[in-house]
């Protein structure tokens, strides 16, 4: 049982001979909680534009540039790198006037305010990764699978060899469904490192909501 829970259950009993749990005392621990978890909501956000930004200082991005290239994707691939990157900087600003407005509730009616907002950020960020993680896939593979010497080129960049591999369209199923694997997988990272944190803020949102009856 956490700071919460001892408080929540002093507050229900109100064992008079001690000194009273009010509303107020579990609203400060709530407020305290859900700042903490909004405010973490922003580093990891931080963090996870870091690292994969820095994997356009890899080998293998100058590599791919090239081959956008030789697919006569390098300007739309820019295009929406571009775009993409002004949108998860505009979110990670989100995150940041989430946390810095939470900060200053003074009211249960506004925390929980804040909470929804977060939690409808969040879960629009998750939206907008996954979506143009589709959009980009999509339009390359339509690419790739549209003629034998993108496929090829493909190959090539791949490092697949020519010889001993599967016919080419059982190389694509192959490809399609690695790719719809992966997708998946990453969908449920954010499920789960932003999934918790929504949870709790969640969880707080249903006491505060209890305090107010």
């Amino acid at each position: 049982m956490d700071e919460l829970d001892k408080l929540k259950a002093a507050w229900k009993s109100q064992d008079y001979s001690k000194e009273k749990v009010s509303a107020k005392d579990i609203y400060k621990m709530l407020h305290a909680k859900s700042s903490s978890y909004v405010k973490w909501i922003f580093y990891i956000s931080i963090i996870e534009f870091v690292l994969l930004n820095s994997l356009y200082l890899s080998p293998k991005y100058k590599n791919d540039i090239k081959f956008y290239k030789e697919l006569d994707l390098g300007m739309i691939m820019t295009v929406i790198g571009v775009i993409s990157t002004i949108i998860v900087l505009f979110f990670i600003y989100r995150f940041y006037i989430n946390y810095k407005n939470i900060k200053v509730d003074s009211s249960s009616k506004a925390l929980m305010q804040s909470i929804l907002k977060t939690r409808r950020t969040v879960k629009n960020y998750i939206y907008f990764n996954i979506g143009m993680a589709i959009v980009l896939i999509t339009i390359v593979y339509s690419k790739i699978f549209s003629n034998a010497e993108a496929f090829r080129l493909y190959k090539l960049n791949s490092n697949i060899p020519d010889i001993n591999t599967p016919s080419d369209l059982s190389m694509k199923v192959m490809i399609i469904f690695a790719t719809a694997l992966m997708i998946l997988i990453i969908f449920l990272f954010y499920r789960l490192v932003y999934g918790i944190l929504l949870r709790r803020l969640k969880k707080n949102y249903k006491e505060l909501e209890q305090l107010d009856k």
